[in-house]
């Protein structure tokens, strides 16, 4: 490992530290999220240093390994009474401002490009925007949540428009990978993900944001969509929606 790559992998760790920390404090400090994360990561970082994802000419892509556990997480939060629950007490505030990381990550994408890692099209400089949900978060928080209260409808709509920015860099990392599927970046396929400590990104800080997005969207409108019972038309619900809070 080069001098570059070592500092990059340095930042990257403290990055996904600082998302885990923040989640974790979302979650009210929960014990149990704390020591399922803590042995996911292990398990992850063990695999990963053993050489396992680099592994690609299998039938099953073993990068499913990495996404599916979190997908079975999420589908519990959202669908199950505890799960429910659970998601009812976490903190909107701190899943707002966990996006903020997604800046400095973009900048690391940038650097494994330059190194050869990923394709071009996971780049800011090559179609994918997700630069702009970090670099807006600030705003979006002071103008949204700390100024004059709570604006619930420009957060649900920032949260939908920087989830689609997300899921847009998931499938750009998804078909860049070096498998049977792969779309994206032949040339220069995304390796970067299938190493250590890399492996973090798909398998525990992007599965975070997306829940964070998710979560937000639920919370807020749950707290605060009231059906009109007079509306019955689905572009009298849309004004509804849009009306000045």
């Amino acid at each position: 490992m080069d001098s570059s790559t070592y500092c990059t992998s340095i930042i990257f760790g403290l990055i996904t530290l600082l998302v885990v920390f923040t989640f974790h404090q979302a979650v009210r400090g929960s014990r149990l999220f704390a020591a399922l994360v803590a042995l996911w990561i292990a398990i992850q970082c063990g695999t990963a240093l053993a050489g396992y994802f680099k592994v690609t000419d299998t039938i099953f892509p073993r990068l499913l390994l990495l996404v599916v556990p979190p997908a079975l997480l999420m589908a519990w939060l959202f669908l199950s009474g505890p799960g429910k629950a659970l998601v009812d007490r976490m903190n909107v505030d701190l899943l707002t401002m966990i996006h903020v990381v997604r800046a400095p990550v973009e900048v690391i994408l940038y650097w494994a490009f330059i190194d050869k890692m990923v394709p071009h099209e996971m780049t800011f400089s090559g179609g994918n925007p997700d630069i702009l949900a970090g670099l807006s978060t600030p705003c979006i928080y002071y103008i949204g949540v700390m100024r004059s209260g709570m604006k619930w409808r420009l957060m649900v709509l920032w949260n939908f428009l920087c989830l689609g920015l997300l899921l847009n860099e998931i499938f750009r990392a998804v078909l860049s990978v070096p498998f049977g599927f792969q779309t994206i970046g032949l040339d220069q396929p995304n390796v970067l993900i299938l190493q250590f400590p890399f492996v973090l990104l798909p398998g525990v800080v992007l599965p975070i944001l997306l829940c964070a997005h998710m979560v937000v969207i639920r919370n807020l409108v749950k707290a605060h969509w009231q059906e009109p019972r007079f509306m019955s038309s689905g572009r009298a619900v849309i004004s509804h929606f849009f009306q000045l809070k």
